[in-house]
């Protein structure tokens, strides 16, 4: 373990000063000295969690290898609302106001991020108070939804619970704000990056419109960037232009902080006033009625959920009485078509409170829904999306939804469209006396939906699992409750390991 801390120290230093064919070669002295190619699995449990974290350090440092601006989030991608904190404009007398509103909060303590009080945030907290005003109070009042929730997941993942303010300026907590760059979610998360920590986005669901599985996706990130740099500030700017902009920032202006980074010009304007504009959220969340900001919070979501054995349509599982589409529809705004998928280990579908009994009974009289196979589509000179729609017959709104764009996207020659698939029932598929059956309807599928889900035991020794076509690593660490860097390590894989269909793999059986 000594010897492959000091071999990985050293692939850090070469991956940060951009010499990745280096720090290839260092992490995988490491991995070799802690973990010889296929040695079999430890039964030390302190070499196995070393190796884990010494896995999980490679595949972050080796993620800096690839283009930057998949390497994090991306600049020009705020809430649309704030586009405007890009340049904010502040009078003397705004700022002057903004400071003393800061001298009079006798709130202005409690805080677990770092607050510092200058010309950058005194400006963009001026600017809050007065033209975003409006835009705070909306993305505070919508934050009642989901802020219980992040607090936890946060709590849960050791990281400070301010942190959650830039959802803020990242979504205005719109769980279906997108970007130009194709940017998703309340967190805002770029497919690649989504991907690394686990979330599925596909013509079915877009799990960063999740908001639970973004919050816990938005805090491995930014523990990770913290990692990284050591450092809240920096963190942050990486978390808006990519750990890769800021490294290479820092390294060609020797700056040594986020404040000597932002006065050099190496970085955007909108990420020299992206952690200002956190500082300052996270002043005004804290009291938001002394800085003039009337929040009326909404209710935080409740819910239950059932696990589903097969895919459904949404509307027939509501009920007049216990639940409705729109319910369902904003309970998961990761299903694109609603339909909910066909998954091995089932859905977890959120349902109101309550709702469960109702819910079961329309499921086991539902008809099975299915999907085509999506067709893709090459974008050639002079295609536009309601062409593209047009010719397929898919409406512009599953098109774009499909592919994560915005109606007023324009497409570039050469590049590939997912054409979803119509919904079709399989209706022949399900007796329609099913739902007159008395409790002969508790089938297999209304077992699976009461079954609780089980959680595997720590300690456990791996189990086999055969790879499908169509697996990933990812998707088969999500599907089994662990991580690529568990999967690898048990396996004494490289971090680039290729999986194909037929091979077996162990799959380390414990908690998150």
């Amino acid at each position: 373990m000594a010897r492959a801390s000091d071999e990985f120290a050293r692939g850090r230093e070469a991956a940060l000063q951009g010499d990745f064919a280096c720090a290839h070669e260092h992490f995988t002295r490491a991995l070799d000295a802690a973990r010889p190619a296929g040695a079999p699995a430890t039964d030390d449990p302190d070499l196995q969690a070393f190796s884990e974290e010494l896995y999980d350090g490679i595949l972050r440092y080796e993620a800096l290898a690839g283009p930057t601006e998949e390497a994090g989030n991306v600049d020009g991608k705020l809430a649309p609302e704030l586009e405007g904190i890009g340049a904010p404009r502040a009078t003397e007398a705004d700022i002057t106001h903004a400071r003393e509103s800061i001298t009079s909060d006798r709130e202005h303590a409690g805080y677990d991020i770092p607050i510092v009080i200058n010309e950058p945030v005194l400006r963009l907290l001026a600017a809050f108070q007065g033209k975003f005003s409006g835009v705070i109070s909306r993305g505070l009042s919508r934050s009642g939804r989901y802020m219980p929730m992040i607090h936890r997941v946060f709590e849960e993942e050791g990281l400070p619970k301010d942190l959650a303010q830039i959802a803020l300026i990242e979504s205005s907590f719109i769980t279906h704000a997108r970007s130009p760059m194709q940017a998703h979610g309340i967190w805002q998360f770029m497919p690649r990056t989504g991907r690394q920590y686990g979330l599925s986005s596909n013509a079915m669901v877009d799990e960063r419109s999740d908001p639970e599985k973004s919050t816990r996706a938005a805090a491995k990130h930014l523990a990770y960037l913290h990692r990284l740099f050591d450092d809240w500030y920096l963190a942050m700017a990486a978390y808006n232009a990519g750990e890769g902009k800021i490294i290479r920032a820092m390294q060609r202006t020797g700056a040594k902080d986020f404040w000597q980074l932002a006065g050099t010009g190496a970085i955007r304007p909108q990420t020299v006033n992206y952690v200002p504009a956190v500082i300052a959220a996270t002043l005004i969340a804290h009291n938001p009625l002394h800085y003039g900001i009337d929040v009326a919070y909404e209710t935080a979501l409740e819910y239950e959920t059932v696990h589903l054995d097969r895919p459904v349509q949404l509307r027939h599982l509501i009920d007049d009485e216990a639940v409705n589409v729109d319910e369902l529809r904003r309970l998961n705004p990761e299903l694109r078509l609603g339909v909910t998928p066909r998954q091995p280990e089932g859905y977890a579908l959120k349902i109101p409170v309550g709702s469960r009994a109702s819910v079961l009974m329309s499921f086991a009289a539902a008809p099975t829904a299915t999907l085509s196979v999506p067709r893709r589509h090459l974008v050639r000179r002079g295609d536009t999306l309601a062409k593209i729609a047009r010719r397929y017959r898919v409406s512009m709104a599953s098109l774009v939804s499909a592919n994560s764009l915005s109606r007023k996207a324009r497409l570039s020659r050469g590049r590939r469209l997912v054409i979803p698939g119509r919904t079709v029932l399989e209706v022949a598929s399900v007796s329609k006396n099913r739902a007159v059956r008395g409790e002969k309807t508790k089938s297999r599928a209304t077992r699976v939906a009461q079954a609780p889900k089980r959680k595997a035991p720590e300690g456990r020794s791996p189990r086999s699992y055969r790879v499908s076509r169509g697996d990933t690593l990812y998707r088969i660490a999500i599907r089994h409750g662990t991580t690529v860097a568990r999967i690898l390590a048990a396996n004494s894989l490289p971090p680039r390991a290729t999986i194909r269909p037929g091979d077996r793999i162990k799959i380390p059986v414990r908690g998150r």
